[in-house]
């Protein structure tokens, strides 16, 4: 009996054993591998170290516009807000309560255009008193201003529900996930009657602060007048982002609601399971190719508006967040092929990064043209099955549906990184309207 449990325990220990070696070799492995990820980390870090001392990597880092430090560091912590659509728009705004007079005064001088307006400036700013309450003035009338674009923005709103019927929309988050949709749309009647209200009592209020403070100012009619122009001529300049990210979201609006009434469209066709996973699939690969596009479009006018002398950006690389072509970019700077170029000297530092540039490029358009071709053999599966599907919906219909939702998706993205390329890259050409 004892001999019989003997037997049976060491196959146990050898089993035991066998395992423990396994477990050992397992770590091992998962050792190796964090020590290659650190190593690879460190290797990484002295290269962008390197990098960082070229001419190339210097114009990503210090590229920025010639202006006070304080607004420029407004517009690059606003810059992730260009590609979003629910954050506070006021964001956009420089403060000038918290800006001192000195360089609110700089600020001022650096947009007139005429040698009389900036006479009357440092004539009018002899005296600190005098500078610190015109900055308060123009403060409370950059803070009207914004209410006005926002009471205007909610108008829209209210007066697109009532005449297109777009008022607010969702859809849970895994509906949204597997149809590369947004969850959720526009705002609800009650609220845009509530944000109306708001606004227009916070107008009344400012308006007369600011007719409070005018009369505090010891100025004739005439030059009061004159002011008044110059002050509300500079906040037209720097409110031009505001102003462009309150139009891209209206046109986002109409965007996303159509965006929900295609995908619905869809559906209610009642698709088979293998139309709907192509729809699925092809409306993904669509979506991932104009992000790509997007960060295309945006590295190569980052780089065109860099490498020109007389453009202004207020963006660094780092700034423009290119998840997608900084994977590229950095995945090439380990590329055999291009690191071997370092190896001879008659390519300088500036010729490889230059070289990498163009391969990243490159490569981020060859992805893109295989989310196309992934599109297009994903739509020929479903027209494949035209003579096998007799019972409706028909296959054309079912093809109908997923490329108009498929040319929405391609406008919408078309617009959007139009509307924010204009907003980025030409606010040296503000025009007043």
């Amino acid at each position: 009996m004892f001999a019989d449990k003997d037997s049976q325990e060491q196959p146990n220990q050898i089993l035991k054993k066998k395992l423990n070696k396994k477990d050992q070799r397992t770590r091992k492995v998962q050792n190796m591998k964090k020590k290659y990820h650190h190593h690879t980390r460190t290797i990484s870090d002295e290269v962008a170290r390197q990098f960082s001392q070229s001419e190339m990597m210097q114009l990503m880092e210090d590229k920025q516009l010639s202006m006070p430090s304080s607004s420029l560091s407004r517009k690059k912590k606003c810059f992730s807000l260009y590609t979003e659509s629910n954050l506070d728009p006021s964001l956009f705004l420089t403060d000038y309560s918290m800006v001192s007079n000195n360089t609110f005064k700089d600020m001022l001088l650096t947009t007139m255009t005429t040698d009389d307006n900036q006479n009357f400036v440092n004539k009018l700013f002899d005296t600190d008193e005098m500078l610190t309450c015109i900055r308060q003035l123009t403060q409370l009338i950059n803070k009207l201003n914004y209410f006005k674009l926002q009471d205007e923005q909610w108008s829209y709103y209210y007066n697109l529900g009532v005449s297109e019927g777009i008022w607010n929309g969702r859809v849970s988050n895994s509906m949204a996930l597997i149809n590369s949709m947004c969850y959720s749309y526009g705002r609800s009647k009650i609220l845009i009657a509530q944000r109306q209200k708001n606004f227009t009592k916070k107008l009344q209020m400012l308006q007369i602060n600011i007719d409070e403070h005018i009369k505090q100012i010891s100025l004739s009619t005439a030059d009061m007048n004159n002011l008044m122009t110059i002050i509300n001529d500079f906040l037209y300049t720097d409110q031009y982002e505001l102003r462009m990210e309150l139009e891209r979201r209206r046109a986002m609006l109409k965007f996303d609601a159509r965006d929900h009434q295609l995908v619905h469209t869809f559906y209610n066709l009642k698709p088979r399971q293998t139309e709907i996973h192509s729809a699925k699939t092809i409306w993904k690969a669509v979506q991932d190719e104009q992000a790509l596009k997007y960060e295309i479009a945006l590295f190569k006018t980052w780089l065109s508006s860099s490498k020109s002398s007389s453009s202004l950006t207020l963006c660094t690389f780092q700034d423009l967040a290119l998840t997608k072509i900084n994977d590229i970019f950095t995945h090439l700077i380990f590329d055999k092929q291009l690191s071997s170029a370092t190896n001879h000297q008659t390519n300088s530092i500036d010729q490889f990064i230059e070289d990498i540039i163009m391969k990243t490029i490159s490569t981020a358009e060859t992805i893109v043209e295989n989310y196309v071709q992934k599109v297009n053999n994903e739509k020929q599966k479903v027209l494949n099955n035209q003579e096998k599907f007799k019972k409706p919906p028909t296959v054309d219909s079912v093809i109908t549906a997923i490329e108009n939702r498929q040319l929405n998706m391609i406008q919408r993205a078309q617009y959007n990184v139009e509307q924010i390329l204009k907003t980025i890259f030409q606010e040296n050409n503000i025009t007043k309207t």
